[in-house]
Order: structure tokens, then sequence, then C-alpha cells
């Protein structure tokens, strides 16, 4: 048992490897954004979708007034708020001179983001969320790009806004490295994940993508748009500038924290994309493999030299990966989290997947 255990898990762990390695390459390939002069040209429209965001959405609406690039169409779709949501949609209509506001018909964010986009009048469409908050230049950054890549999709940064906490620090350094590895797979040409935080798609794409995007599933307006894109060949990029990043919050709670990720895992079941299927595949059972074996330990000493082979090369392989994107993503001092991370990440992957994939009933908010 254990010489089998021994080489499926150094198979795996080589495999793990080489996706690290694919990931790195493809993001020291992305080049920075090069600015172009065309810009007024391309009509845009900001959409957001908002439900229950009292607290966020006053942040969100002051970084568009900001925003260095002004000539934009806004449209702030109300998700069946029941909180003081609407009222503050309704305030910003005296601080934009090209916005719509709506109240979805439909429930969920899916069919938000689908009316708002029915009635924007953009070539481009840029989306975040409510509880977002934009660079200044963040606008004027993605069309900057738009006007020279004239991509079908464009993946912006999305960095997450971390306190002293070490929940806080520990989510930042998780979501910089699935930003990054989504990042990396795009720019290899296999893009396999995006966020609907800071994404830009024309309308004609979305249009044409609008079959594919699952509306029975609650969550995947995003990766279901991108993977659309691309199984028809369109063009898909990453937008690597800090002008563009867009930051969020951490979430406050382990329990919110979990729900959140087996929001994501659950439209998993959906995927046909063979980059996307394999990737997570390689995560997943890397995960299961420490788990497996680290527990087997305590049984019989002579494996947990295995298991530390296994959590010591991985380790290597994520805090390498983690130095590459730690300036962009402004991850300083991680290397005492990032061990931390290490240890406990197996043991949410493993259950927020399986959570994500068999549990029923997950909801948006």
């Amino acid at each position: 048992m254990y010489l089998t255990l021994y080489l499926i898990s150094l198979t795996i762990l080589v495999l793990y490897v080489l996706l690290v390695i694919i990931f790195i390459t493809g993001w020291n390939s992305i080049p920075q954004n090069i600015k172009s002069e065309n810009i007024n040209n391309i009509k845009t429209s900001v959409i957001v979708a908002c439900k229950n965001e009292e607290l966020n959405l006053g942040n969100l609406i002051n970084a568009l007034k900001k925003q260095s690039e002004s000539d934009f169409e806004l449209i702030l779709v109300n998700d069946h708020s029941t909180d003081s949501t609407n009222e503050i949609i309704k305030s910003a209509v005296k601080d934009f001179y090209n916005i719509k506001i709506m109240d979805s018909y439909k429930t969920g964010k899916k069919n938000a983001l689908k009316e708002g986009i029915s009635k924007a009048r953009g070539e481009l469409i840029i989306t975040t969320d409510a509880d977002c908050v934009p660079a200044n230049t963040w606008i004027e950054s993605v069309i900057n790009f738009y006007s020279n890549t004239y991509n079908d999709l464009i993946i912006g940064p999305v960095v997450i806004k971390s306190d002293k906490s070490l929940f806080s620090k520990l989510q930042k350094i998780e979501f910089a490295s699935l930003v990054a590895s989504g990042a990396g797979a795009a720019g290899v040409g296999m893009p396999i994940m995006c966020n609907g935080a800071n994404l830009a798609f024309t309308k004609a794409a979305w249009l044409e993508s609008s079959k594919d995007l699952h509306e029975d599933e609650i969550s995947g307006d995003d990766v279901f748009l991108l993977l659309s894109i691309k199984k028809r060949k369109g063009k898909i990029g990453f937008l690597k500038s800090a002008e563009a990043m867009v930051t969020t919050n951490s979430v406050n709670n382990l329990t919110d924290f979990t729900n959140q990720r087996k929001r994501w895992a659950s439209k998993s079941k959906k995927y046909t994309d063979k980059h996307i299927i394999i990737s997570a595949l390689i995560v997943f059972v890397i995960c299961v493999i420490e788990i497996v074996i680290f527990a087997i330990s305590f049984l019989d000493y002579q494996y947990f030299k295995l298991f530390f082979i296994v959590f010591g090369i991985k380790f290597l392989a994520d805090y390498i990966f983690l130095d590459k994107i730690s300036g962009f993503f402004k991850l300083e001092n991680f290397r005492k989290d990032a061990f931390i991370l290490s240890v406990v990440y197996p043991f949410y992957i493993v259950y927020t997947a399986a959570s994500g994939i068999f549990e029923q009933n997950i909801k948006w908010k």
C-alpha cells in the first residue's frame, strides 16, 4: 500500500508543480497595459447588480464619481433589496449625467445583470460588484486595453482589502493566487477563470453567449461567459495593470466564507472545458492526498515522511508563485501567513468542493 500511495502522490505532485509552472509562465508573459489615444470612440456601459449593499454601495458610487474617464453609461440594477440599497441607488441620479436605475424583474445576480445588459447602449460592458471599490483610473484603463486589443472579454485584477486579522490576511493571499492563476492560464491561451467584480466584454459577445450562461445555476455569470467565448475561439485577455485594480472586502466570518466558496464550487457541475476540469481535479486530488497521508501517518509513522515530501514540495511551488505575484497584489510579509494557509487549505478545499457539488439550495445572498 505504501508504494502505491507513494507513486500516486508523486505523480499528482508532479502534475501540480507543472500546473504552477504553467501559471507562472503565463503570468510572466502578460505585458503591462499599453495606453491608446482612441478611448473616446468606445461607448462604454458600467453595470452593477445591487442586493442589500447599503453598507458598501456608497463607497462604489463615490469611486465611480472620481473616475478619470467620465464618459460612460452607469446602470445600477436593484435585485430585490430589503434594506436601503434602493434609496442609495436613487440618490446617485444627481451625480451622473448618463445613468439608468432599474429594479430587476426576476431575482438573482444573473438576472439583474441580464436585464441591465439588455438596456445598455455601450459596445463595451464593464461589470463590478456593489461591495467593490475600483481605482480612479479603472474605466480609463479598461477602455485603453480594449482599444489596443479589441478582446471579446477582458479579465481585470481584483484584490482583497485586508485588515490586521489573520483570517483577512489569509483571504487576501488565497484570493490573489486565484486571480493570478486565472491570469496565468489566460496568458498561455487556456483561460479557466475570471471574476465578475472586474470584468469587461463586448455586448455583441455577451449576446452571442447568452444561451450558454446556465441560468439554472445561481452562480457563474462570469465563468460561463468566459468558457462560451473561449469555446468559439474568441479573444480573451488579462489586464495586468494596477490602474485597473478593483478592491473588495474580505469576508467577515468562516460561515460566510465557506458559503461563498460552496457557491463558487456549485457551478462546477456544468463545466465541460478540459482545461478547467483538469486544473480543478489536480488541485482537488493533491488536497485529498495531503489529508489522507496525514491521517494515515498516525497509524503508521513511515507515512509522515511521504507527507512532508508532498507538503514541502507543494508549499515550495506555491511560495514561488506567490513571490512572483506579490508585488502586483501588494502581498507584504506573506511568508508566515502563506505557510498557515498551506496547512488549512486542503481541508477547506475538499469540504467546500464536496459541499458545493452535493449540497442543495445554495443562495447568492
